[in-house]
């Protein structure tokens, strides 16, 4: 009997449960989103909440102890910057586990971990200043219409004929014939093909 039952530990040997958990941490402050096994997901949720609790302190040592586990300085740079000060207001609850079904190859129950508070994208942010720009452009009724300017005639792509010189014939141009022609001109009219 297993007293003080802390650690799941999966299957896996101390060091590649931390190597297992570095990447699923690292993938999740990357993307904010991403899809794992249930069981996965729930012990990576203490782990990701852990870290964002050092990034909400801000201090060096909380930063050197990110980066042991994570091993990524991008990564740890976004959770200090951007992540930990979403999450400076409230204590707890930064990521949330979603069961989605089961994985259709081995029916194993699967999940998403999510952060709770996402940040909001750039192409909201790009649409929403797009809009104020167009509502301070005049109507179209007061802009000057256009002129439509005529195509330009299609290049023609044979290069123009040179006339015949006086008493010269010109050049017959060459034609592919069919295929029944060519054989009928390669046997002989004796013989009929089988």
């Amino acid at each position: 009997m297993r007293h003080q039952n802390r650690v799941k530990k999966m299957n896996r040997t101390k060091s590649h449960r931390r190597a297992l958990f570095m990447n699923l941490a690292n993938a999740l402050f990357d993307h904010e989103s991403i899809k794992t096994t249930n069981p996965k997901a729930m012990e990576l949720k203490k782990v990701a909440d852990r870290l964002i609790t050092l990034a909400k302190r801000k201090d060096l040592h909380s930063l050197r102890l990110a980066f042991a586990f994570l091993r990524d300085k991008k990564v740890v740079r976004k959770l200090f910057s951007d992540i930990g000060d979403r999450y400076a207001a409230i204590s707890g609850g930064y990521t949330r586990v979603v069961k989605i079904g089961l994985r259709k190859g081995d029916a194993a129950p699967m999940a998403i971990i999510e952060l709770t508070q996402k940040k909001e994208p750039e192409k909201e942010k790009e649409k929403g200043k797009a809009k104020e720009k167009k509502e301070a452009k005049p109507p179209k009724s007061e802009k000057p219409v256009k002129e439509k300017k005529e195509k330009a005639p299609a290049k023609k792509k044979a290069a123009p004929k040179k006339e015949a010189a006086v008493g010269e014939e010109p050049k017959p141009k060459r034609t592919r014939k069919p295929k029944a022609e060519k054989k009928a001109e390669e046997t002989p009219e004796g013989t009929q093909d089988a």
